[in-house]
């Protein structure tokens, strides 16, 4: 297996990582340093595609658009990985941190819940697969989140016992790592993606360790996510596709998951399609998977040749909710509600929810956001000033690094993907009352520094 395809991770720990477009729009000397006034990007499914840039952008200087990507400065990012290199301007941003991003993957979790009940362990293991083909539904979005703070958290309660906790532990890589339960499954994360710049195009490499435990069953699978690429993010309509295969493996039955996520062709040829096999221990097939990962996702008993065995309809496993018409971010709606308290428990003072340059930009007050994540980023390098004079260590909260861990067949190695393990403090910390109100907690009182007392100029 390559180390490509070896990389394990979710779908936040892909787009969710870096986000979508590093910038979306070319300027007059780049288009002609490059020869490209003349070409003309198609987007294979242009008449539902959103793009912020055809959107007004009040309050942005236009002539800050056109020198974002100076000559230089474009060709020597070209063929690098630029998922912490650059410090991009808040115009091509989304009011969303990449913690948040990550935690998209928790908008279905009743298919896990259905898998938990499942007595048949095919149809069991297809209810899992269906889970990990539900966060590709968000995929579509090409705006860059902004990279969270060391230190910094995101917190969820999302209903039916959901714990949700994820937490930036290392600033440079960048690498989150995330923990959710309830009764019936864990869910634990590192996500550690790495990136490729074409030119026009943005290479996305999922890297990271992802494993998913069904509690009744004690069964642990791993996951192994396709690529995706960020098409036309110089010039032309910005559009996401994900292509390769989706491996999934029950490391303790022996059973597996391969989904084909076919690549977008000519004219939208097979853009948005899959279809693979849930087989048993011998690599006989059991169950055939299909659908649209945008959209749907099906099941239907088959034969060892993958035929469907007759007189068995497709169940339908997996359907993405409706996203909201119009919206100035193409956010879903459950994306607006990781934006969101509603009444929940007042979040840690670390979540990006406190987060004041995020807040402003959801408020649409682009300048403001601006000046904000300058302050943060400001802020965070005084951080790690002051960590060098004392000669101090930083360490998370909520999460411990392993430095020689049990890694299961196809995961990456702890040099290309440090292991670092829950802890389960969070889940001993006193109960927060609920009843949070938005005015309290939507970018107020941001606090993940390890020198708080060092920052009170600023």
């Amino acid at each position: 297996m390559s180390e490509q395809q070896a990389s394990s991770n979710t779908l936040f720990g892909s787009i969710y990582n870096l986000g979508g477009s590093i910038v979306s729009y070319a300027t007059d000397t780049l288009n002609s340093f490059l020869g490209w006034e003349d070409l003309e990007i198609v987007d294979p499914d242009a008449d539902s595609a959103h793009k912020g840039a055809e959107k007004p952008d009040e309050g942005i200087n236009q002539n800050e658009r056109k020198q974002a990507w100076g000559t230089k400065q474009f060709q020597q990012y070209i063929g690098m990985d630029v998922t912490s290199l650059l410090s991009v301007p808040v115009w091509i941003m989304e009011p969303f941190t990449i913690l948040q991003k990550a935690a998209e993957i928790m908008e279905y979790t009743e298919l896990l819940d259905k898998a938990n009940a499942c007595t048949d362990p095919y149809e069991r293991f297809a209810w899992v697969a269906a889970y990990t083909v539900s966060p590709f539904g968000a995929a579509e979005r090409a705006w860059k989140p902004f990279n969270p703070i060391l230190g910094e958290t995101f917190e969820l309660d999302i209903g039916n016992g959901v714990r949700y906790l994820a937490e930036q532990v290392s600033h440079h890589p960048p690498i989150c790592a995330a923990h959710a339960e309830n009764e019936h499954f864990c869910y634990d994360l590192v996500s550690a993606p790495t990136t490729r710049f074409l030119g026009n195009s943005l290479e996305v490499y999922p890297y990271g360790r992802t494993r998913l435990t069904l509690r009744a069953h004690n069964e642990v699978y791993t996951l192994v996510p396709p690529n995706a690429m960020v098409h036309n993010i110089v010039i032309g309509r910005t559009w996401v596709d994900v292509f390769g295969p989706l491996t999934l493996n029950c490391q303790t039955a022996g059973t597996k998951c391969i989904l084909n996520f076919t690549p977008c062709g000519w004219f939208g040829y097979g853009r948005h399609e899959f279809n693979g096999y849930v087989t048993d221990q011998d690599g006989v097939k059991r169950i055939k998977l299909f659908g649209k990962w945008n959209a749907f996702c099906d099941m239907v008993p088959c034969s060892e040749d993958g035929e469907a065995i007759p007189d068995q309809d497709p169940v339908r496993m997996w359907t993405c909710t409706e996203k909201p018409k119009g919206d100035y971010y193409s956010f879903t709606k459950f994306a607006h509600k990781l934006n969101s308290i509603d009444g929940a428990r007042a979040p840690l003072p670390s979540d990006s929810r406190r987060r004041p340059d995020r807040s402003a930009l959801y408020a649409g007050e682009s300048g403001t956001a601006g000046a904000e994540k300058h302050r943060l980023e400001e802020m965070q390098r005084a951080e790690r000033r002051e960590r060098d004079r004392l000669g101090d260590k930083w360490a998370p909260r909520w999460f411990y690094p392993v430095e020689t861990p049990e890694l299961f067949e196809g995961e990456l190695s702890i040099e290309k993907v440090p292991f670092w393990q829950w802890n389960g403090e969070y889940m001993k910390q006193p109960e927060r009352p609920s009843g949070a109100k938005e005015e309290d907690v939507d970018g107020k009182n941001f606090c993940p520094w390890q020198y708080p007392d060092i920052h009170d100029h600023l």
